[in-house]
This record gives structure tokens, C-alpha cells and sequence, in this order.
């Protein structure tokens, strides 16, 4: 069995387990739109919602998709979503990035793993035709920065079972590369830690 393939079995595994803890658990709500747009020496807007087909996909209790600039005036922007799920039940979970930009179209050239202040952040090399872009994102559980799809499953089991709570984010940043891949990763990483104690208050 490849890597891969064994990555899903287990994705599997542990959303079956985490729709039968779901009977205890207790759903959080939380409104991501409460980020401010101004953060750090960021200013953000908010893009277009997803159409409704692509909702309906998600099953997202709240969303966020914004764009952030740096008011030092370099030239690139940052792309943010946030997807928060108030629980884990059958057919709505978290849809991981390196599965679903495929279906859009974008490439995964070369994906990795980077470590950040309070956890880890999978990093991905994307192309699609000719252009290309700096993708990071984590997921967000019970305080925990996390890059794995398996370790974040395995935690919210353990937190359905221990705590009644399968609520999780997703946060995905997303950096066009312009110049260098270098600068592009600085840019991601960067904002990434302006904007992390933001999230984090969120869901406090």
C-alpha cells in the first residue's frame, strides 16, 4: 500500500469514529469574520464568496476569503481563507488543500513541512499554466497548529472522545510568486506569524 493511500484508509477510519464520538459532542460556533482587517502592517478586503455548488462542497459553518496587502507597499498580496466547522459529522469535514487545489486546476510542483512559532504549517509549490503561488496552511484544533491531515484527525477523535469537542479550523495562506520563490515563502511566512495571534483569539 502506498503512502498515499494509506494517508486516506486512515482519513477514513478516523471520520467514521469521529461521526460516532459525534453524539457527545457539543458544536462551538464561532464568526471568522470577526478577524480584524487591519493586522499588524497588513490591511485586508474581502474577495468574492464561493459560488454556490462550491458552499454546498465546503459545508463550512463560517468562512473567510480575503486579500491582504502590506502597507510597506510591496507589491505581491496575500491570500487568506478560513473554513471553521463547528463539528465533525457524517459527510462534512475539512476538505485538505493538497487534495482539493488539484481539482482547480493548480499543480502541487513540491510540498513540504515548516515549522512556526506554536506548531507546523504544510507548505506547497503550486502551478497552474504558467503562473505559480506559495501555499501555506494548518489546521486549527483546540489550540494546536497543525500540518498533518492524520495528526489532526487523530486529535479531534481524541478531543471528541475526551472533551465532547470536534470543532476545527482550516487556514490557508497563498502568496502569487512574482519575483523569487524565496521572497514569496518570506511573504507567507511572514504574515503568517503577524496573523496567527489574531486567529488565535478567535477561537480562545
Amino acid at each position: 500500500m502506498t503512502r498515499r493511500a494509506l494517508v486516506v484508509v486512515i482519513i477514513l477510519a478516523t471520520t467514521g469514529l469521529l461521526a460516532h464520538a459525534a453524539r457527545r459532542v457539543h458544536p462551538i460556533v464561532i464568526d471568522v469574520s470577526r478577524l480584524p482587517y487591519a493586522v499588524a502592517g497588513w490591511t485586508g478586503r474581502d474577495d468574492p464568496p464561493p459560488d454556490r455548488d462550491t458552499l454546498a462542497v465546503l459545508s463550512a459553518d463560517a468562512l473567510l476569503n480575503r486579500t491582504y496587502t502590506s502597507r510597506a507597499g510591496a507589491p505581491a498580496a496575500v491570500g487568506l481563507y478560513v473554513a471553521f466547522y463547528s463539528e465533525q459529522k457524517p459527510g462534512v469535514s475539512i476538505h485538505s488543500p493538497l487534495h482539493c487545489l488539484p481539482g482547480t486546476g493548480w499543480e502541487p510542483v513540491d510540498v513540504g513541512v515548516v515549522d512556526m512559532t506554536g506548531g507546523t504549517a504544510r507548505r506547497m509549490v503550486v502551478r497552474k499554466n504558467r503562473d505559480r503561488a506559495l501555499v501555506l496552511y494548518w489546521y486549527a484544533v483546540h489550540g494546536r497548529m497543525l500540518a498533518g491531515e492524520v495528526s489532526s484527525r487523530l486529535w479531534l477523535l481524541h478531543d471528541s472522545v475526551r472533551f465532547g469537542r470536534s470543532d476545527a479550523a482550516l487556514v490557508r495562506i497563498v502568496v502569487p510568486v512574482t519575483s523569487s520563490l524565496d521572497s514569496a515563502e518570506r511573504r507567507a511566512v511572514s504574515f503568517a506569524r503577524d496573523v496567527m495571534p489574531y486567529l488565535s483569539h478567535l477561537w480562545s
